[in-house]
Order: structure tokens, then sequence, then C-alpha cells
């Protein structure tokens, strides 16, 4: 009797939500993970399996590496991703510690963070026991990566997260130099049910929105992410003033760790746009000024400051303190806001909630989603380029990925698996 060698693919995390994202690929002699995330706003931290020869990883997000805290507690892995995905990764992980110290939670310390480092293999191809990994350009933020897996004579692609679009320090995945035809595709679907504008009407709205705002003497605040779209943002509004398009104002950067993530992409600016490259420390602001707390501030000002979801920091406090002033304005570029976010009650029902607090919110709250996420268009071309025979739809809610597949459903086969849910290929 003959018997044919089978391909095991579980999703560990990340199905049917934004989060926490982790796909184990299994053979008879090798198992690796595709990400290893945590889901932060959790109660409870997911335990994720540790039996791996390899966490291959796509990106610096936490909601793609904040597992590898417990995977290098009392293990030493073999983790696979980018020079600036190491750097940035751990980075976040010692402020993931920090922040989880300050609360009494003491099951991590800063040497379990380094031992990170210390497990990471920097290359864009590694071969394991029967199996062959490829990582290549993935768009989204720098140094992300789309993983190209070869086992049992199959292929498989998971895109992590990506874009096809440029953005003004960016490239977009190139489809062109992706493998084509695999058995499966594993694919994002956080807005697989979204079309935005084409970026540069996106841009143009943002820079007009800033004018109206520094036209009026009015206070913005820009929530933003450390790693990527805080020096994406600063890098814009350096650049808009530095040409005319923007007055000369007071413009701020406010977190020490996207300070720190500033020389990271000095140090790698090969991976940028053209026009970036050509600069010597292109993340140098010349109109951008980073402060390291609020009280510095002087109004009125433009300031771009953690956290991205208004949870906590610099944005949280200043939206307690902006949001009474109608001539100030909040501009979300997140398309995606967690429901217990105070920016999303903020948007949506004009107050928010503090632990001691009902605040009103009277300033303008305005959200231009300059996203480094594919949108519904770009999700099906990628799908029609690429031509899997099977595509399981991860990273994103079952609303997004239910709209995502009624689109693709003619050129693949689709699945929309539950958490832990496994299937051969």
């Amino acid at each position: 009797m003959e018997f044919t060698k089978r391909l095991k693919i579980q999703v560990l995390g990340g199905a049917r939500e934004v989060g926490g994202s982790c796909i184990a690929v299994q053979t008879d002699s090798c198992k690796v993970a595709m990400d290893y995330g945590a889901k932060l706003e959790a109660t409870e931290p997911k335990k994720l399996p540790k039996d791996f020869d390899a966490a291959i990883i796509s990106h610096a997000h936490l909601d793609h590496t904040g597992g590898l805290l417990g995977l290098c507690k009392n293990n030493n892995p073999t983790i696979v991703g980018s020079d600036i995905t190491r750097d940035v990764t751990v980075d976040l992980l010692h402020d993931m510690v920090n922040i989880q110290n300050g609360k009494g939670n003491f099951e991590f310390d800063s040497e379990v963070a380094e031992r990170v480092r210390d497990s990471w293999w920097s290359r864009d191809a590694v071969a394991l026991p029967g199996m062959k990994v490829n990582l290549q350009s993935a768009g989204h933020v720098a140094g992300a990566k789309m993983i190209s897996l070869e086992a049992e004579n199959k292929r498989v692609i998971y895109t992590g997260d990506f874009c096809l679009h440029d953005t003004e320090i960016l490239q977009g995945c190139k489809l062109d130099t992706l493998p084509k035809k695999p058995a499966v595709l594993i694919m994002e679907s956080t807005y697989g049910g979204k079309v935005r504008p084409p970026r540069s009407d996106l841009v143009d709205e943002f820079m007009q929105q800033m004018l109206t705002v520094m036209q009026r003497g009015g206070n913005v605040l820009i929530p933003t992410f450390a790693f990527h779209r805080s020096q994406e943002m600063a890098k814009r509004l350096d650049v808009a003033i530095e040409r005319g398009i923007l007055p000369r104002y007071n413009v701020y950067t406010i977190s020490n760790l996207a300070h720190r993530i500033d020389g990271y992409f000095n140090k790698n600016r090969g991976l940028f746009t053209k026009s970036v490259k050509q600069q010597k420390t292109p993340f140098n602001y010349r109109h951008v000024k980073h402060l390291y707390r609020t009280s510095q501030i002087q109004e009125p000002a433009v300031v771009v400051c953690t956290s991205g979801f208004g949870h906590a920091g610099a944005s949280l406090r200043l939206l307690s303190d902006w949001a009474n002033d109608k001539r100030n304005c909040v501009v979300l570029t997140s398309g995606y806001l967690p429901p217990d976010s105070p920016l999303k009650q903020a948007k949506e029902e004009g107050f928010f909630k503090t632990e001691i607090d009902m605040v009103t919110v009277n300033a303008e709250v305005r959200q231009i989603e300059l996203s480094g996420h594919a949108d519904q268009t770009e999700l099906v071309e990628f799908v029609r380029k690429i031509k899997p025979d099977r595509t399981v739809l991860v990273h994103g809610d079952l609303e997004q990925a239910e709209l995502l597949s009624e689109e693709i459903s003619n050129l693949t086969d689709v699945c929309i698996p539950q958490e832990n849910e496994t299937f051969d290929v």
C-alpha cells in the first residue's frame, strides 16, 4: 500500500479575529510556527505550543511576535526573520515586559526579551528537515516578509500583513516576484470587506485637514504606533513643512520607543523608497521635534504619539486634555479600532470613559485611513495573480473574512477556520 505524505496546518491564533497570529505547519519530520503573536487586550494570555523546530516571523508587531517571551522563557528556540524585525521586536518585547511588571505581573523579565535576540537567525531562506522556507518583502511595515514554505512536494504561502500599494516611505509587495499556484494560501483579511480611495487622495485629504486645523490655531492629536506608523507620519509632516505644503507649526513626537526605532530606520534605510535611501539620516527630522513628556508641548501643536488605540500613554492624556475645545482635532489613521478603545468611543459616541471620569468630546474627530494593510481590491488581486488551490482567511473579523470570501470564491476554494482548526494538505 502506498501512503501519501501529508502536510498538516493548524490555525493556533488569528482565526476570525485580529490579533495573536500563529499558524503551525507540520510534516512527519518538521514543525514550524509562522508568527507567534499575542492578543494584547486578552485578560488571560493564550498558551501556545512550544514544540517547534523554528518560529518564522513575518514582522515585528506584537500581535505577530508577543508570544515569543513565552517561547523563550525556558527554551532556546530557533527564530527566523529580518534584521530590523529582530531589533524592533526585542525593543517592543522589553516595553511589554516593563508594562506588565508595572502592573505587578513578573512572569517575564528583560533577560527573556534578550534571549529572543540571541535565538534569532536573520536570513531570507532557511532549510529545515524536509522543508524549505523563503521570505520575501510584504510591504506593510519595514522588514515585513511573506513566508513561502515547501514540503512534501507542496507549497504554502503565508502573507502575514501586507499591502500592494506604495507609501511615501515604503514600496508595496511586488506580486511578480512571488511563487505562484500554491496548494494553500493563508492570507490576512483585516480589511476584506473594505475598498479604500487611492493612497494619494487620502494623503491629500490628510494634508487638507491639517491645514484647516492649523489655520484655526487648533491642536492636532495623531495617535499612532511606535513602530513604522510613527516614523511614516513624522516623515510625512516633516516633508510637507519642508516643501511648503503645510506652514511652520509646533510638531512633536512623544514616544521614547519610537525615537529608538527612528535609529533602526536610519540604519536600514536601504529597505525604503529611492528618495529615502538617498538621504544619509532620513529619519532625523528637521521640523518635527521629539519630546519626552506632554508638559514640554508648546501650543498650538501637532503631536504624534503612542498608544495608537488611545488606551494609555500620551495619546490618552492629550485626548483628555484637548477633547473639550472644538478648535482641536483628533486624526485617526487606522481603520481598525478595538471595541474598548477610547478613540472608538470618542469618534462614535462623542464621549469616552477613563478610570475616573467621563469626558465629553467637542473636538473634531476625523478618520483618514492611511493604512499599511491591503484592502479588498488588493486582496482579490493577490488571489487572482497567485492562483492558489485553497485560500485560508485569517487575521480578520468574521464579517470582513466573509465579505472577502464572497469576492474570491470564484477564484479559489475558501476556508475561514475557527481557532485550533486543523486541516491536511
